[in-house]
């Protein structure tokens, strides 16, 4: 499956992130990182809605060992998760930034552009 397919399988808020951020002209690279930072929303926005109180998401009971008379309570540990996700789409798109203005040319009033 081709990348740019994958972005049709992202929610809405990663899907308007690769539209403002994809270019069809872009290096494969480049459009891996773009993909991930879409993912990355995606996940931001799941974990904020584990968050804002949804405990179905985030509690769930389980059989303790195996042993499906005993149960324990498993919650995950959504703020950390999103703490950390949230650093690396920072990351990301700064990343992605840098390269997206890298390949877009010497600066206008760059008087060495031309050598």
């Amino acid at each position: 499956m081709a990348l740019v397919d994958e972005a049709d399988e992202l929610g809405s808020a990663g899907r308007r992130l690769f539209d403002s951020l994809h270019d069809d002209l872009d290096p494969y690279s480049l459009t891996v990182m773009v993909v991930e930072a879409c993912r990355i929303k995606d996940r931001l926005d799941k974990l904020d809605r584990l968050l804002s109180g949804d405990e179905d998401a985030w509690l769930r009971l389980v059989p303790s060992r195996g042993d499906v008379e005993v149960l324990e309570i498993r919650a995950d540990s959504a703020l950390q998760e999103s703490r950390q996700l949230a650093t690396v789409q920072r990351q990301l798109l700064a990343e992605i930034r840098r390269l997206k203005d890298d390949t877009s040319g010497p600066e206008p009033d760059d008087g060495l552009a031309d050598l």
